[in-house]
């Protein structure tokens, strides 16, 4: 088997082991993104231009009902922590993790290990070579949990604000809006406040 084929087993073997999310389209979502993942290894890297997966994670303090948001340098928009998969990730769930602790600068986090929402979208891409191009972002979603008392130690520049999740939200697109509705409902359903941070 070569290194491309036993990297997207890996990531297959993950997608495998998920619960649909039970919102509308989702289910059809999941089903094209496991034909994705199986007909392309490319799709698990920029240099696929037409599209390829990302992964990005909502980062709340359950205890402040706060999130994490981060202005995107290109976009000019406030979005939730995530990018590229990265040939180091051994998975999604991983991927989704480094993205979290390098954009957020906190390094105890706790990311709910299945995906709240899978998210399809229209997005200007630097490709592999550099130029910015127009792709199609695959972004699988998940939940990251952090208390946000704990030291952080910044390694990029984008600016991170914390936002009430109920109240004064920023302009966010709709993705970020059903993003931050998904997480309200699995926090208010698994009592993610009784979670203990070291």
């Amino acid at each position: 088997m070569d290194e491309n084929a036993g990297r997207v087993e890996k990531f297959t073997h993950e997608y495998n082991t998920w619960s649909v999310p039970q919102e509308a389209g989702q289910r059809e979502l999941h089903a094209e993104y496991g034909q994705l993942l199986v007909d392309d290894p490319d799709s698990l890297s920029r240099v696929r231009e037409a599209g390829h997966f990302t992964a990005s994670a909502l980062l709340v303090d359950p205890r402040r009902s706060e999130v994490l948001l981060v202005m995107h340098p290109r976009v000019k928009r406030w979005l939730q922590m995530g990018g590229h998969i990265e040939l180091a990730d051994g998975g999604f769930h991983a991927a989704a993790m480094r993205e979290c602790i390098e954009e957020s600068g906190y390094s105890n986090i706790e990311v709910v290990p299945a995906p709240l929402r899978f998210d399809r979208h229209n997005v200007p891409c630097k490709s592999a070579s550099g130029e910015v191009v127009q792709s199609v972002h695959w972004d699988v979603q998940f939940l990251a949990l952090v208390d946000s008392d704990q030291p952080r130690h910044m390694t990029e520049d984008a600016k991170t604000t914390w936002w009430d999740m109920n109240e004064g939200l920023p302009d966010i697109d709709q993705s970020v809006v059903n993003l931050i509705n998904a997480a309200r409902v699995h926090i208010a359903t698994k009592d993610q406040v009784a979670i203990e941070f070291p």
